[in-house]
């Protein structure tokens, strides 16, 4: 703006004195001359362009994080080592062996007994006779006990013990005051076909042989060899 204001100005003063009439230029002539100090144009440097201020990024704040401290390592205390003895005294080289002990023998070990044998039973009856009977009612067994002379004997234990396919049954009677008993009286569309021993008993032994008997629920004639009632007769021996 100053450099453009000075050039106008010089330009105005040259117009001024070159376009002014005569009688100014005389009257201008014999005024006495009056010097006007001509402006003092300072040369000024053409503007720089700004400067560019580098802009600083804002200085953030440190982002403070509320993490929990680290566990801090708790070092384990090492075992502390035996220290082994290193001068271990050697056994002594001149002590006797201690001798063997001496067995003990026992003095009085008792022998073991032998195994009891199972008594014989002892005979003392004997079959006096049999009878199978056909009978389409019941199944039995009955008989008579008595001595040498035929006499019946009374109170003698008779058993009836069931076999195979009438295993499980088991009956034991006494004789009457005539020597007689009746071991089961069995309907018989109950009694299946079966085996039976009949014998003597005298305190819980067998006192005479066993008699074998096969029954049969089937009601046919006693010629075919099957049969539903027996008679066991029993003797003793004097």
């Amino acid at each position: 703006m100053t450099r453009h204001a000075g050039i106008t100005i010089i330009l105005l003063f040259t117009l001024l004195a070159c376009g002014l009439p005569a009688q100014s230029q005389q009257a201008t002539v014999a005024l006495a001359p009056t010097h006007t100090p001509l402006p003092t144009f300072t040369t000024t440097a053409p503007p720089q362009p700004p400067t560019a201020t580098p802009t600083v990024p804002p200085t953030h704040p440190p982002i403070v994080t509320n993490a929990p401290p680290s566990p801090t390592a708790t070092p384990t205390p090492m075992p502390t080592p035996t220290a082994v003895p290193t001068d271990t005294p050697a056994p002594p080289t001149d002590t006797p062996a201690p001798p063997p002990p001496t067995p003990v023998l026992p003095t009085n070990t008792p022998t073991p007994a032998p195994p009891t044998p199972t008594p014989e039973p002892v005979i003392k009856y004997v079959l006096a006779g049999t009878a199978r009977q056909f009978n389409c009612d019941y199944t039995a067994i009955f008989g008579n006990v008595s001595n040498a002379n035929g006499r019946g004997i009374p109170n003698v234990e008779v058993r009836a013990l069931g076999i195979h396919e009438t295993a499980g049954l088991d009956f034991t009677v006494r004789t009457d005051a005539n020597g007689n008993y009746e071991a089961f009286r069995i309907p018989l569309p109950q009694l299946q076909a079966g085996q039976w021993a009949v014998m003597v008993m005298e305190n819980g032994h067998e006192a005479s042989e066993r008699f074998h008997w096969a029954s049969t629920p089937v009601c046919v004639s006693d010629d075919t060899g099957n049969s539903q009632v027996l008679r066991v007769d029993w003797k003793l021996i004097e």
